[in-house]
């Protein structure tokens, strides 16, 4: 079989799954955008309304009033007043973190922050707006926030004053940690694996815009070589699809493609293969260059009164200036919650923790990536998709994002569709080759005709 042959066949059988990869994978590497949980849809597979679980990531109970019950997260802020017996949308943001002040409720949100008394039902814009607040907790007066993973904002309760708002950077001499191939894997693909900033995301962007344009215009230029005969006018047409199709472009994106189909394919197995991922340590020496830096990556930050706490991917680094650090507990500290005088600390790929006594030690009997630390009956509870007990709004919907995610992985159509998802990987692995081949040759050619 000729390498055209083998490029054109492998193109009409795994196009169709390509496209809803690149489009699914472009929107889901944009969560902030608020049109993906607002536009809803109902008529779909009904095992797809248990994901909706996972839209919400914060959860408080009235200390006041057990009745009242808050939660939020990609859909907004929703209220129970009866238990959780019915809930009702208080407001359309997408939210982050929930956090109460004796007599006010602090919610951070993908535009500011805002604030209300407990028992109004109206949300007001309080700080940062049209700013992106990824993290926020409280301590006694003080207020504490992350702008994108990037800026700390310390904030004064009492005078609503902002009391700083800087870029932490931690010292290179500290980012000395080797990770696992578990953990360079999910940053490669999710975005953030590369270079600092938005550079690693936008270059999954334009991996993702190629793919798109290449699998679009393969259809195209099927169909018109198809019809040619039919219709010669379809001859100008086919040299146009031709250069959109092959070009510099598409050249420079083959190794973005590359690193998001093998760690696509690694991800759809992570369960299977998390052990294996994690006895192979990658050493620091050979990282890419975000790790040097990890300038845009603080998950959560945390103020005790005497020192900040800063959370990236590496671990917990503390400071009393948030110019000198010192680092103070290893692994992604995915979720830093303060409850009162305690420090929470969900872990991503690592232990989750609790500050006790300025020293960190393993949180026993909390589950893997809990999302938020509440109060009930006077007891620790954690938000979790773990946790059947919590009581969340019951939506006969699912967002354009959930309907996207599970396209994505596959979800929407069976659990074994992950091995299409695989045979597609494979096959555009090929596609890559032969259309490299057969992008060289043309260009060969043309150097001799001209």
């Amino acid at each position: 079989m000729t390498n055209r042959k083998i490029h054109k066949i492998s193109g009409l059988i795994a196009g169709v799954v390509i496209l809803i990869l690149s489009i699914t994978g472009f929107f889901l590497d944009h969560y902030n955008w608020k049109f993906l949980h607002t536009i809803t849809l109902k008529e779909v597979p009904s095992h797809l309304y248990k994901l909706n679980k996972g839209n919400f990531n914060s959860y408080l109970i009235d200390p006041n009033d057990k009745n009242h019950i808050i939660t939020g997260g990609a859909r907004g802020v929703y209220e129970s007043f009866d238990a959780g017996k019915n809930f009702v949308q208080t407001l359309d943001e997408v939210v982050y973190a929930i956090k109460d002040n004796k007599e006010f409720l602090y919610i951070a949100t993908a535009n500011g922050i805002y604030k209300k008394e407990f028992k109004s039902t109206k949300w007001n814009k309080y700080l940062l707006d049209g700013k992106i607040i990824k993290s926020l907790n409280i301590y006694k007066d003080r207020l504490l926030a992350v702008e994108d993973k990037t800026n700390v904002i310390f904030v004064d309760l009492n005078t609503n004053l902002t009391l700083f708002d800087k870029e932490v950077i931690i010292p290179k001499e500290l980012l000395t940690n080797d990770i696992t191939l578990s953990r360079l894997v999910r940053d490669i693909h999710y975005g953030r694996g590369l270079f600092d900033g938005h550079i690693s995301l936008l270059i999954n962007d334009y991996a993702a815009i190629i793919l798109i344009i290449l699998g679009f215009s393969g259809f195209i230029l099927w169909w018109l070589i198809s019809n040619v005969k039919k219709n010669k006018r379809y001859k100008n047409s086919i040299k146009y699809f031709v250069k959109l199709h092959s070009n510099i472009f598409s050249i420079i994106a083959i190794i973005p493609i590359i690193l998001l189909i093998i760690s696509g394919i690694f991800l759809d197995h992570g369960k299977d293969l998390n052990k294996f991922m994690n006895t192979i340590t990658i050493p620091n020496k050979f990282l890419p260059p975000v790790y040097k830096t990890l300038k845009s990556d603080i998950f959560g930050a945390d103020f005790d009164g005497e020192n900040f706490y800063i959370g990236n991917r590496f671990g917990i680094f503390r400071s009393s200036d948030l110019i000198n650090f010192e680092f103070v507990s290893e692994g992604f500290a995915y979720k830093m919650i303060r409850k009162a005088d305690v420090l929470y600390v969900s872990g991503m790929g690592s232990s989750n923790r609790i500050l006790d006594n300025n020293t960190f030690n393993i949180l026993e009997n909390a589950p893997h990536m809990f999302k938020d630390v509440f109060l009930k009956d006077g007891n620790i509870q954690y938000l979790s998709s773990h946790n059947d007990d919590i009581k969340l709004p019951v939506l006969d919907n699912i967002t354009l994002h959930t309907f996207l995610y599970s396209l994505h992985d596959g979800s929407f159509f069976a659990s074994w569709w992950i091995w299409i998802n695989d045979f597609t990987s494979g096959l555009l692995l090929l596609l890559l080759i032969t259309g490299l081949i057969r992008w060289y040759l043309r260009s060969i050619l043309r150097k001799r005709i001209g």
